[in-house]
């Protein structure tokens, strides 16, 4: 999170006044912003004045509201000041509001979705502790959105949250959780209709738009059209021009959406909700983005980047990075495009990191622990194979500390000996995991490549050949090194033949569940499943990197991204299925991080573009020189010195 910057309101001000004729909307917003300030002032005044902790805490949460929309940064601060405060209390209930406030800012204001989600656990998880009658009837009292649980609010905000992390199935999940009757807006009581209401319904609308469910979409729309016809007081919030706007890009209506952003733009100044302002210019460069108005996405991209110097919002310059580099791409400018691409994957890194999204899920994990005993006692009967194997290996680990101890003081070097010897062994166990023979089919070139780091690493390849010749192409990569993702592997080979599953989606729902039942503490499984037919190929992944696809008809490589958590994460998962024509020509590539992580002298890292240039570059050759020439580019990417992380691809090729 940046920290607030002095002087933040004058050179905003500044910056729009360039690009807007709408100056009286700027001097509106920066006197808002001023009375802002002194009421923020007065609130803080007060909490040095006060001794009572617990509305000292309910005093900064009211101000971090205040400040939400136009200083989200601050809000932040002070949310963590108030929580601070909630644990001297130790009140459940403030925590709640705590959290619940927390996930809205990062959710509506910051964009910053992984936060948001794990705020948003946390207070479901006190939503539940807290639960009483009191609070129902709280949540009852909205006379248009009737509730019949005490959880909707929180279902809602999850299924926000998924869908701006692309994750269809969960957002949908927690969509259907919802128990909301939405009385006929046409026939409503002006009294009725509150601005939570309209903001509901926008974001319910964009919720359908993020997962490309346009109709349903425009529906939410109209309804919001609706209630602006009732209450004309509210048409100066600026949220569903953007809304409008990103709508119209979905229908290809790029004038209408232009229109509809640069209204939002005006309205959004005037209330000082420059997170808006921020998406209604990425929403305009995406417009001529589209229509291949190269220049003009650049100059509105370019704004949103100008704003960020003042205004925190991470997932909207990562999109706009991406924007950035498809527009360098389209310009063949390879060394802008490759740089935003650079700063795009760097900001990505940050922003979902893994261990971010495990720690965000933990409460998650720790209710459905406890709602699935019963279940879990049925599983432990199904998996008794893979517990022994466990069983097995953990003796030899346990045996081999143990003399390691018993060592360590009388022979260094007999022990330094050994652990090298451990070591081997331990790398030969992994090779053992490995498949023996390639799979033959006329039709194919299939290759593969494993380089051990200094270390046990935890990738994975193998091949499972179906009845009617289909062959399921598996690749994988288990969390840390050494013996504990020898570990992981062994289960998820044990495990994959003996699901008896046909749908590889259905095969890696299973292998979750197995996996989540074993609990191997913090260690994950992230693993890809390609099924290959004679003319197609079928594609499902949990947390891989990119499948590449070399297509011949047009010389260039299609890039199959598939977001979802690694395996042994949250219960009832899904993992969605890509199709995709495999024709004569066509190259498929599965590949681990190790490639396109791997760091050079300078500590620059290989990365994914090179890797999908450089498969454009050898697509036409055979399977067998493909990979020849990715081990080339490597070494000479090394330079000599020794990669971190294990070096895993397949690499299969459609000969007729």
């Amino acid at each position: 999170m940046k920290k607030p910057k002095k002087g933040l309101y004058v050179p905003i001000m500044l910056l729009f006044a360039l690009f807007t004729p709408f100056k009286h909307m700027i001097a509106q917003s920066a006197n808002n912003m001023f009375m802002v300030s002194i009421n923020i002032k007065d609130s803080l005044l007060k909490i040095s004045k006060s001794k009572d902790k617990a509305k000292n805490v309910t005093t900064y949460l009211n101000t971090a509201i205040n400040l939400g929309y136009s200083k989200s940064d601050s809000a932040i601060i002070l949310l963590n000041q108030a929580e601070i405060l909630a644990k001297e209390i130790n009140s459940t209930r403030l925590f709640e509001k705590v959290y619940l406030i927390y996930s809205n800012i990062e959710n509506i204001y910051t964009g910053n979705y992984i936060s948001a989600l794990y705020h948003a656990f946390y207070a479901l998880n006190y939503r539940k502790i807290n639960l009483d009658q009191n609070l129902k009837t709280e949540l009852n009292s909205n006379t248009v959105w009737s509730y019949k649980t005490p959880y909707n609010d929180l279902y809602y905000m999850l299924s926000y949250i998924y869908a701006h992390l692309g994750n269809k199935e969960k957002s949908l999940e927690y969509l259907n959780k919802i128990d909301v009757e939405i009385t006929s807006f046409s026939s409503a009581k002006n009294s009725e209709l509150t601005n939570d209401t309209r903001q509901r319904v926008v974001l319910l609308g964009d919720i359908f738009l993020l997962i490309n469910d346009v109709e349903k979409a425009k529906k939410y729309f109209l309804y919001g059209q609706k209630i602006n016809k009732k209450l004309p007081f509210l048409k100066q919030w600026g949220i569903p021009y953007v809304f409008e706007g990103n709508l119209y890009i979905k229908l290809k209506k790029f004038d209408d959406a232009i229109k509809s952003f640069n209204d939002g733009i005006k309205l959004q100044l005037y209330n000082g909700r420059y997170k808006g302002v921020m998406e209604s210019n990425f929403g305009i460069a995406e417009a001529y983005l589209q229509q291949n108005k190269i220049d003009s996405a650049i100059k509105y991209a370019n704004n949103v980047l100008e704003l960020d110097k003042n205004y925190d919002f991470t997932l909207g310059v990562l999109n706009t990075y991406n924007l950035l580099y498809k527009a360098h791409k389209i310009k063949d400018q390879k060394e802008s495009a490759f740089l935003y691409l650079e700063k795009a994957n760097n900001l990505k890194d940050s922003l979902y990191s893994t261990n971010k999204l495990y720690e965000a899920q933990n409460f998650a994990i720790s209710e459905q622990q406890k709602n699935d005993l019963l279940d879990e006692q049925k599983e432990k009967s199904r998996i008794i194979i893979i517990i022994i194997t466990i069983s097995f290996i953990v003796i030899i680990i346990v045996f081999l500390l143990i003399q390691k101890g018993i060592q360590k003081r009388k022979y260094a070097k007999i022990e330094e000996e050994r652990k090298a010897q451990e070591l081997d062994a331990a790398k030969k166990l992994q090779i053992g995991f490995l498949p023996k023979n390639i799979p033959h089919r006329e039709d194919l070139e299939i290759v593969t490549y494993i380089r051990k780091s200094t270390e046990v690493g935890g990738d994975y390849y193998d091949f499972m050949i179906k009845p009617n010749n289909t062959i399921l192409s598996i690749c994988g990569d288990a969390t840390g090194h050494g013996v504990a993702s020898g570990m992981m592997v062994s289960v998820t080979k044990t495990s994959l033949f003996s699901i008896n599953e046909d749908a590889i989606h259905s095969i890696l729902k299973k292998l979750n569940e197995v996996i989540r039942k074993i609990n191997l503490g913090t260690l994950r499984m992230s693993l890809n499943i390609v099924e290959i037919s004679s003319t197609k190929i079928l594609t499902s992944s949990a947390a891989m990197p990119p499948i590449y696809l070399y297509k011949a008809t047009t010389g260039m490589v299609e890039e199959i991204n598939q977001s979802s958590l690694p395996l042994g994460g949250l219960k009832n998962e899904s993992f969605d299925v890509i199709e995709k024509d495999f024709e004569p020509g066509d190259v498929l590539m599965q590949l681990t991080d190790g490639l396109p992580e791997a760091p050079n002298s300078k500590n620059e890292l290989f990365d994914y573009f090179r890797v999908s240039q450089h498969l454009e570059s050898v697509g036409t050759k055979s399977a067998e020189e493909i990979k020849n020439s990715f081990i080339t580019e490597i070494d000479n990417w090394l330079g000599g010195g020794q990669n971190p992380d294990d070096v895993t691809f397949i690499i299969i090729k459609k000969i007729k």
